[in-house]
């Protein structure tokens, strides 16, 4: 029943493509925002846009979702055809620009480190290079290469982590209260890009090798070091696991003293998650190991379902939600006018209908309902979105808030002045990606490269 939970894959990919084109067009009609937030709205619609396209890529290789011990003896690698091998080399391109633009984003928002009149060409020529290297080492070294953008999702973590450390002392030591702004934004973005790891936090904190060493390793192939994937591994779930430590104790802090939030509610959130899911992996521990090192029956479907479900929430629903919200609450992009309101308004729709096809997807895995009522759940579901999506659109934007007036009240952020085909780079870079991705994928699938 979990292997089910595949088919929202393909959903996730299809939204994500479709907020990134919107998201896009918005970025593209504001004209009165800062630099440094148009910019960030742009890179987070192409980080979108590429996120999508590897998963797209990756259903269409036809692999399970997860594999596990309880899986090994059904789980078979894809006969290699055609398709798959064009799709393979796309998925692998894809994931290249996804960490390069996921590793950017932090320099730009919520605290824009890199303030150069270059940077926008700084930033567009390393997504370019970084892709293009990275997606070719794949081809001769595709397990150092898996590691290589599987550490480097920390990096971005630590300077979201470091952010909002800083500026969460601000508010709560020095009661500075417009510094939340900046630390609630980047916690937000922090669990929406690593949240699908950190449903297991208290399991990565305690005793990881419970489950790493006799699913990780049993994973790997003996001529291959497994030296290398504990140090990317350590790098991401180190970082992760630390910064939503971070949040703990600063929303919980806060909430003592100011009242509940969004992030203090989703951080709480993941932290009751975290609690749950250590329970139920611990459960199935001697059962893991009988998998890996004896014989067994396979893991507990119950179990299964469960472990799939938090993680595809976190992963293909909450991760869209919390960067449109970011996106509209934040002033990435200005909504105000009436032709950007219909497209945001089109956003939330997006976002009403993927997540009642996702929680119906997950209900009917574990519950056997029939396709009639569920059909009849998400017509009420799109047509509450399109009934609701104004007074939906007024709650995100009811306290809309803007970093660059609070830095600029600190002094901390310049107002560089730009070219005027210093947008246009950016651009310029992904479309050659997307031309490369196609031509690589090609070539694979003609000739096998590698």
């Amino acid at each position: 029943m979990y292997a089910d939970f595949k088919s929202l894959e393909a959903i996730s990919a299809l939204v994500n493509i479709v907020l990134a084109v919107i998201t896009f067009v918005l970025a593209k009609r504001t004209k009165t925002n800062a630099w440094n937030e148009l910019f960030a709205a742009k890179l987070l619609a192409f980080f979108l846009f590429f996120s999508g396209l590897g998963l797209f890529s990756s259903y269409m290789q036809g692999g399970e979702l997860w594999t596990g011990p309880s899986t090994y003896s059904l789980y078979q690698i894809p006969e290699q055809t055609d398709s798959v091998l064009f799709f393979a080399m796309l998925e692998n391109v894809a994931r290249s620009a996804e960490i390069a633009i996921l590793c950017v984003i932090p320099l730009f928002f919520p605290f824009p480190f890199l303030q150069t009149a270059n940077s926008k060409k700084i930033v567009s020529a390393f997504i370019l290079i970084f892709t293009l290297f990275i997606s070719g080492l794949h081809v001769f070294y595709p397990y150092e290469t898996w590691l290589i953008r599987l550490g480097l999702h920390g990096v971005p973590i630590i300077l979201f982590g470091l952010t909002y450390v800083r500026f969460s002392l601000k508010e709560l030591r020095f009661g500075d209260e417009n510094a939340r702004v900046i630390s609630s934004a980047s916690g937000l973005l922090a669990i929406a890009f690593v949240g699908y790891w950190l449903t297991d936090w208290l399991l990565w904190l305690t005793i990881p090798e419970k489950w790493s060493t006799p699913v990780w390793v049993a994973n790997i192939d003996p001529e291959l070091n497994p030296t290398y994937f504990f140090i990317a591994r350590s790098l991401l779930l180190g970082s992760a696991v630390t910064a939503l430590l971070a949040m703990f104790i600063g929303e919980g802090l806060r909430a003592s003293r100011k009242g509940n939030s969004v992030l203090t509610s989703v951080v709480f959130a993941w932290f009751i998650v975290g609690i749950i899911s250590f329970i139920a992996d611990y459960s199935i521990f001697d059962t893991l190991e009988d998998c890996i090192y004896a014989t067994c029956d396979g893991l507990p479907e119950s179990w299964l379902i469960y472990n799939t479900f938090t993680n595809t929430t976190a992963g293909y629903l909450v991760q869209p939600l919390l960067l449109m919200y970011v996106l509209l609450n934040y002033n990435l992009v200005d909504t105000s006018e009436d032709g950007n309101g219909l497209f945001a308004r089109a956003m939330v729709i997006v976002l009403v209908v993927i997540a009642s096809s996702t929680l119906i997807e997950m209900i009917q895995s574990i519950i056997p309902i029939g396709e009639i009522i569920t059909s009849a759940v998400l017509a009420i579901g799109i047509a509450a979105a399109i009934g609701w999506e104004r007074r939906i659109m007024e709650k995100f934007l009811q306290s809309k808030e803007s970093t660059t007036q609070y830095l600029e009240s600190l002094g901390e952020i310049q107002f560089a002045e730009f070219a005027d085909n210093e947008t246009d780079v950016l651009q310029t870079s992904v479309l050659t990606i997307i031309i490369f991705g196609l031509i690589l994928s090609i070539l694979n699938s003609a000739i096998k490269l590698g």
